[in-house]
């Protein structure tokens, strides 16, 4: 089983968009994924169209704090023959509160997902766009595993060609080194997905998408800023589904086969 976490926290730079495409076109080579809204924005929840897991009731926070105990099947969406989602709550927004004071609080995701060995193929979480208790657990989630393990996780950093992004990537980078020495673990990045691209906007995009085509941790995927993208979030589709013949949907296809090199390419 794979788990990515999707990460950075600044908002508004397509870590929802990622999320849900790059599941869909994982999803469309046959591999069973769960996408985790970890956000308490709720943002995934409402991209995939199904609806917040009720406050009172079974949700993913309250499994992970231990007031919940039921069928996993109950916190779980199907959205479509090989994709699932367990989406966000009310109670979200408590629990990143209620985790401090805990020990292992940084593990209460990881040790939840453990559940999903045998599963799922891959995990793909939606981060909230913050640093902390929430965010570590999205990052531990996905950290380096042996091997051996029947688990491996990587990092994906969605970016947008701006320099804000740049400065908001260094301070990621910091949070998850003092992490990784925290905790003695190691986070894998796979690199970074550069989101809503325009050369129209001048030099700063250009030369901001050059940095970080440049950077060690390297580039995975450029999207443009393309219709498309748009019309499928306000359909509640993913590009696969909407327009499955475009240049945005091979990307994303392009981006699965990078990230799971055994997949074939869907034409």
């Amino acid at each position: 089983m794979r788990i990515y976490a999707v990460a950075n926290q600044k908002g508004g730079v397509g870590k929802t968009a990622t999320t849900v495409n790059l599941a869909a076109a994982l999803a469309e080579q046959g591999r069973r994924v769960f996408l985790l809204d970890w956000d308490p924005q709720g943002h995934l929840t409402e991209a995939i169209g199904v609806r917040q897991a009720p406050g009172d009731g079974a949700n993913l926070a309250r499994a992970l704090l231990g007031q919940w105990r039921g069928d996993l099947g109950e916190i779980v969406d199907q959205v479509s023959e090989n994709m699932f989602v367990i989406p966000t709550s009310d109670d979200m927004f408590l629990l990143e509160p209620q985790m401090y004071g805990r020990s292992g609080r940084e593990y209460l995701l990881s040790r939840f997902l453990d559940n999903l060995v045998g599963v799922a193929d891959d995990i793909v979480i939606d981060c909230p766009p913050s640093l902390g208790a929430l965010n570590d657990n999205g990052l531990v989630a996905a950290r380096h595993r042996p091997i051996s393990d029947s688990i491996q996780g990587r990092i994906i950093i969605p970016v947008q060609a701006e320099d804000s992004s740049i400065r908001a990537l260094r301070l990621f980078l910091r949070q998850a080194k003092t992490l990784q020495e925290a905790l003695n673990l190691r986070l894998d990045v796979a690199g970074l997905v550069v989101n809503l691209y325009d050369a129209r906007k001048g030099r700063i995009a250009t030369t901001t998408l050059e940095a970080f085509q440049a950077h060690p941790l390297g580039v995975l995927q450029t999207f443009k800023d393309k219709k498309e993208i748009r019309e499928a979030w306000r359909l509640k589709k993913t590009v696969i589904e909407h327009a499955p013949e475009s240049e945005t949907a091979a990307l994303y296809r392009e981006l699965a086969r990078v990230l799971v090199p055994e997949l074939s390419v869907v034409a």
